[in-house]
């Protein structure tokens, strides 16, 4: 309507095109900003109209959308060779696009733009230059392709256009970026690149292979502080609250447990502040009012539970709240396991209701989350003395942070194990911390109590009803299958055939879901376009085939078996959005094998590759556990690394590409599990071959262990392609080409029949030649 009219001359075209590029420059949404392009867009500006704007056009180089950036390059790029064209703002403004990731197509037209300058007048030369030879560090091969060809251009006219010292400073420029030139760059640069040294004959190139075993850092270096004093766990409450930092809450919880008896007098008015950040509705009330509402249960979920301990603090721990806070609701889905960080929270605050000095025994004592073994037998000790029973959820934790791989440790805790008392946990834990114990003790298979059989049918015909052993006695077989998963994960334990009364995942085998990739489609009418057409949305759906059927959990102490018997199809949103928040503090719960609660994260988040802000935040999340040393990435792990790096979202895609480059330090990365699965979601169509074929430019030359880790991943991955050629397939094989001339392999007999399949395609001809021919 505006674009009509103003042909008709009722609206002023110079104020609509001016107040269009006004608009652009705003902090708009994108499709506001959409909006006021379609319109400057479809007024088809004059290059005299342009050129009088050059100035608001210019500008608009500094925008943060590439929208609104490569709107302004396409309408300066037949601008800009004009008399009456300023180009010292162009060239500033260059100068700061050269490094975006996000700019592609905009950086490539602004190049070859730049690149014609030198011919009209030669004084633009040097300043080009340097924009060309910047251009050549960007992690797009088609953006250095580019840059590359209007340098060689510049370098090879026959008449020189550049004074010796510009010359000798580009040559200096290309010699720092070649390590990082693509194929197609270095190929145009190629008269100008120094040859490479050859490497001495006697030495080998680095080859990269993951570790076959994992010991946790158990130094002075991990060691864990406890809170000095009233002053830090003042502090400490604020970060507890904010709900982000599992370690936080752990040092908390011990300094409660540590410092409640030298608290100064008054301190519940200090508390006061961090009440209402806890219940934000505090804010203003009288006396009785926040009386009556403190006098409620007003917190819920996981983040209730901090929340309710400190209300108890506050009120001196007269009365107990955090048993009571509700973990499921009508908007409210937390994940099972919260059940039993809700169990060891509970008894945490009935020691300090009873003024007992008890540290917990799941309390970390190294970082991330790690306990030492001596640790644990000294707070056993301390229980025992105190003749005070422990927790079964805290001790089945602590069971599960056990450090019991590292071998001092061990034997230290080993000598004074016999000091324990208790007969069933110094058996359990003597096989635990044993290296060479494997098979479990027969004794596990012993026959269960009335009590026990009871509270499984139960169970079994209630299934919100969760069995709770009444001692640790009560609890030891189901401690044992923690310990036994706990130190063997992959591990088949026939003596545990009798605990459970069906075959649940986790506890004699471990839960190895398999996974597929399904096409789907969409059909519906869209009422608002004219003509109401027909649309048909198509995707790829992930979908995990769990291995038994889910069902009630028989004890809530298996924690390495609560997900794989847990349901989806009740609340599922509100299930999603609590694991968003709760995934960190549930992945604290398990530092040795996090595979079940990844292979949830999966069916969760995974589903579907599309712009979804909870589905992307529960990954997020699920990567950041990644970056930490530890055990080789298994299936699930590699599947999480593989569905990040081919996300929809560029953050998560940068979170998993530095995942990557991480758990190749750590050889924590698998490099046939990722090919394998990158392959099957490309093969699937789960996502563009581009988002890979882009980010690989970004992890090449970092060293000579990341080249060749991402030189096997795609020796895995090329063959699960299929014959007929994906789009941007050509990218992805150059980013192979350059990893295979780096490391020096040979490229192996699977990778080549599938090469001689895409050979017969035009575009990859040149490409597909160059790889088959011997390294």
């Amino acid at each position: 309507m505006l674009a009509r009219l103003t042909a008709t001359h009722h609206l002023d075209r110079a104020d609509i095109l001016t107040r269009c590029l006004l608009a652009l420059r705003r902090d708009f949404r994108r499709p506001l900003l959409t909006w006021f392009k379609e319109l400057f867009v479809s007024l088809q500006p004059t290059r005299a109209e342009r050129l009088a704007r050059q100035a608001e056009l210019t500008e608009l180089l500094a925008h943060p959308l590439p929208l609104v950036v490569n709107l302004a390059i396409e309408q300066l790029k037949d601008v800009w060779p004009e008399p009456g064209f300023a180009l010292a703002p162009l060239l500033h403004y260059a100068d700061t696009l050269l490094l975006r990731p996000d700019l592609k197509t905009g950086l490539k037209t602004l190049l070859a733009g730049l690149a014609k300058l030198p011919r009209q007048d030669a004084a633009h030369a040097p300043a080009v230059a340097r924009l060309l030879a910047a251009a050549l560090a960007h992690p797009d091969a088609t953006v250095q392709e580019r840059a590359a060809k209007g340098l060689a251009d510049l370098l090879a006219a026959k008449k020189p256009l550049l004074p010796p010292a510009d010359t000798t400073e580009t040559l200096a420029t290309l010699a720092d970026q070649a390590e990082l030139l693509g194929a197609a760059a270095r190929t145009a640069l190629a008269p100008w690149l120094a040859a490479p040294t050859p490497a001495p004959a006697a030495d080998a190139p680095a080859a990269y292979a993951p570790r076959t075993q994992f010991v946790p850092d158990i130094s002075p270096a991990t060691a864990i502080a406890p809170v000095a004093d009233w002053h830090e766990l003042l502090f400490l409450t604020g970060q507890v609250l904010r709900h982000d930092a599992p370690a936080a809450l752990e040092r908390w919880l011990d300094g409660l447990l540590r410092l409640h008896e030298q608290l100064p007098e008054g301190y519940a008015a200090q508390l006061e502040p961090y009440l209402v950040q806890a219940l934000p509705f505090l804010q203003g009330k009288s006396g009785a009012q926040a009386e009556a509402i403190l006098a409620g249960n007003s917190t819920q979920g996981h983040a209730g539970l901090a929340e309710a301990l400190l209300l108890s603090w506050h009120a001196g721990f007269r009365r107990l709240r955090v048993a009571k806070v509700p973990l499921l609701g009508r908007h409210l889905a937390s994940d099972p396991l919260v059940t039993l960080e809700q169990q060891r929270l509970s008894f945490a605050e009935e020691l300090l209701h009873r003024g007992i000095s008890l540290p917990l025994l799941s309390t970390p004592s190294h970082a991330p989350y790690w306990v030492t073994p001596t640790a644990l037998i000294i707070r056993l000790l301390a229980y025992e003395q105190a003749q005070q029973e422990p927790n079964a959820a805290d001790l089945v934790v602590a069971l599960a942070r056990t450090a019991h791989a590292y071998p001092a440790e061990a034997e230290a805790a080993l000598t004074k194990l016999p000091e324990l008392r208790h007969e069933g946990l110094r058996e359990l834990l003597h096989w635990l911390l044993s290296p060479d114990a494997a098979a479990l003790p027969a004794t596990v298979g012993n026959p269960k109590s009335l009590l026990r059989q009871f509270t499984e049918r139960l169970a079994r015909l209630l299934p919100g009803a969760v069995a709770l052993p009444s001692s640790i006695t009560e609890a030891l077989p189901w401690l044992w299958a923690v310990a036994a998963r706990t130190k063997y994960p992959e591990g088949n334990f026939p003596e545990l055939t009798g605990l459970t009364p069906n075959a649940c995942p986790g506890v004699v085998q471990p839960w190895q879901p398999r996974w597929e990739l399904q096409a789907q489609a969409k059909s519906y009418v869209d009422k608002w376009k004219p003509g109401q057409p027909t649309i048909t949305e198509r995707w790829t759906k992930l979908r995990l085939l769990p291995a038994g059927a889910p069902g009630a959990l028989p004890n809530s102490l298996l924690l390495y078996s609560a997900h794989a018997t847990q349901l989806l199809t009740q609340q599922p949103y509100w299930h999603q959005l609590a694991l968003a928040f709760e995934y960190p503090f549930l992945q604290a719960l398990l530092p040795h094998y996090p595979a079940p609660l990844q292979w949830h994260a999966l069916r969760v988040a995974a589903v579907r590759n599309e712009a979804d802000a909870t589905s992307r935040d529960i990954l997020t999340q699920a990567l950041h556990g990644l970056l930490l040393p530890g055990t080789a990435l298994d299936e699930p792990a590699s599947l999480l690394l593989a569905v990040g790096l081919v996300h929809y979202a560029p953050t998560c895609r940068a979170l998993a590409q530095e995942v990557l480059l991480a758990a190749v330090v750590h050889q924590r990365l698998v490099p046939t599990a990722l090919g394998r699965a990158l392959g099957q979601l490309l093969a699937a169509d789960y996502a563009p071959v581009a988002r890979l074929a882009d980010a690989l430019p970004q992890l090449r030359a970092i060293s000579p262990e990341a080249d060749d880790a991402l030189r096997q991943t795609l020796d895995v991955l090329l063959p699960e392609l299929p014959a007929l050629p994906p789009r941007n397939l050509r990218k992805l094989l150059e980013a192979y080409a350059d990893l295979v001339a780096r490391t020096g392999r040979a490229v192996p007999p699977a990778v080549q029949g599938r090469l001689a399949d895409w050979s017969q395609t035009a575009t990859l001809k040149k490409i597909t030649a160059s790889l088959r021919q011997p390294v």
